[in-house]
C-alpha cells in the first residue's frame, strides 16, 4: 500500500481521540487512554497493524524529546544542585532494590545468588518517559520530591549499561568485569569532555550563526540536529539516547536560546510521546490475564511494594522529609521496559536459569 503510514497514523489518532474522550468522560488520566488504544490496535487484536514498525520508531523520537525538554528546563547550574542526589541517592536506590529484591526471592523460591542477584537487576530500572511525563502533567518536576525523582531516573539511564554488562557475568558467560567498567567509566569521563566543549565553544556560536537567518524554521532544523547528533554519539558510547538527548537539553540551556527551543518543541513532544504510549499498549498481550492472572497480581503488589520502600529508604538515606521520601518511593515503584535488554544479555549466555533460555 503505496501510503500505509498515513493510514496508520490516521488509524492510530483516530481511535486515540476516541478513547480518550471516553477516558476524559470517565474521568481516567490521559496514559490510560494511550495504553487502551495501543491494545485495541495491537497484533493480538488485529493483524492490519502487525508490522507497524515505524510506531516504534515514532516511540523513541518521543522519549528524545521529553528528555530534551527536560534538560531544558534544569540546565547544568541546576543539574549542579542534585548532584549529591544524582550520585548517592541514585544509587542507594539501586543498592536498596537490588538487596530487597534479591533477598526476599532467596526466600521464597530458592534460587541461587546469581539468580536472585540478576531479579534484582530487573527491578532496578523504573520507567522515565512515564514518570516523567506524569510530573510534568502535574508541573512537579522542579518539587523536592520531582528533583529526587529525576535524579535516580537520571542515575538508572546510567546503571543500564553496567548492569548489562554484569548480566553474563553473574550468568559465568562474561568477560573481565573490572575491563568492562573501566571502559563504561571512560565512556562517561570523555561523554563528559565532548558536553564541556560543545557547551562552551561550539553549540552557542553555531546557534548564533543559524539566528543570523532570522526564521524560526531554520532555528528548529538546526536544533534537531543538535538533539539527534549528541543523542546519536551517546547510543555509540554504548549509553542511552535519552541520556544523549537529556544532555542536548542541558547544553542548550546554558545559551540564551532555551526559551525559544521549548516552545518550538513542546507540540512535538506531546506528539510523539502519544506515539510511546500507545506501543507500549502494543506490545501487551491480553490473553495473558486470563492464563496468569494470579502471577500478575503477585509480580505486580512485588514490585509496587519493593520499589516503593528501596525509594523511600534511598530519599531517607538524604535525610529528607517523609512526605518527599514517600512521594518518591510510590513514583518510581514500576519497572522499565529495558528490563527486556537484560533478559537478552542473559539469554546470549545460554544461562538455563534466564528467563528467555533457550536451549
Amino acid at each position: 500500500m503505496q501510503h500505509h503510514i498515513l493510514f496508520n497514523i490516521c488509524a492510530i489518532f483516530g481511535v486515540a481521540t476516541l478513547v480518550i474522550i471516553i477516558c476524559k468522560f470517565l474521568k481516567i488520566r490521559y496514559i490510560i487512554g494511550y495504553l487502551i488504544t495501543g491494545v485495541l490496535l495491537s497484533p493480538n487484536t488485529s493483524s492490519y497493524f502487525a508490522d507497524m514498525q515505524e510506531v516504534e520508531v515514532y516511540a523513541e523520537i518521543g522519549i528524545i524529546l521529553l528528555l530534551f525538554t527536560v534538560g531544558l528546563e534544569f540546565s547544568f547550574t541546576n543539574l549542579k544542585k542534585i548532584k549529591n542526589y544524582v550520585l548517592i541517592g541514585g544509587s542507594a536506590q539501586v543498592v536498596f532494590t537490588i538487596a530487597l529484591t534479591a533477598g526476599l526471592i532467596g526466600l521464597m523460591m530458592e534460587p541461587s545468588l546469581q539468580e536472585s542477584i540478576f531479579w534484582g537487576f530487573l527491578f532496578t530500572l523504573s520507567s522515565t518517559a512515564i514518570v516523567v511525563k506524569t510530573l510534568q502533567d502535574k508541573n512537579m518536576i522542579t518539587t523536592p520530591h520531582g528533583k529526587f525523582i529525576l535524579a535516580i531516573l537520571l542515575f538508572q539511564d546510567i546503571m543500564i549499561v553496567p548492569l548489562m554488562l554484569f548480566t553474563p557475568i553473574l550468568a559465568g558467560a562474561g568477560e573481565d568485569p573490572l575491563t568492562s567498567l573501566l571502559w563504561l567509566i571512560g565512556k562517561l569521563i570523555l561523554m563528559g569532555g565532548i558536553s564541556y566543549l560543545l557547551t562552551r565553544f561550539i553549540i552557542l556560536y553555531f546557534l548564533k550563526t543559524a539566528m543570523k537567518v532570522q526564521s524560526q524554521e531554520v532555528f528548529l532544523i538546526a536544533t534537531v540536529f543538535l538533539v539527534t547528533g549528541i543523542a546519536l554519539l551517546t547510543e555509540q558510547l554504548g549509553l542511552s539516547l535519552a541520556l544523549g538527548a537529556f544532555i542536548a537539553g542541558l547544553i542548550i540551556a546554558e545559551t540564551d536560546y532555551n526559551r525559544m527551543a521549548i516552545s518550538c518543541f513542546l507540540p512535538f513532544r506531546y506528539v510523539f510521546m502519544s506515539f510511546f504510549f500507545i506501543s507500549m499498549g502494543m506490545l501487551l498481550n491480553y490473553e495473558i490475564f486470563l492464563t496468569d492472572l494470579g502471577w500478575i497480581v503477585f509480580w505486580t503488589v512485588f514490585s509496587f511494594a519493593v520499589k516503593a520502600v528501596a525509594g523511600t529508604l534511598a530519599v531517607k538515606v538524604m535525610k529528607l522529609e517523609w512526605k518527599t521520601a514517600f512521594a518518591v518511593g510510590f513514583s518510581i515503584a514500576q519497572i522499565d521496559g529495558a528490563v527486556a535488554r537484560l533478559t537478552y544479555f542473559l539469554r546470549l549466555s545460554k544461562s538455563k536459569w534466564s528467563p528467555m533460555y533457550v536451549p
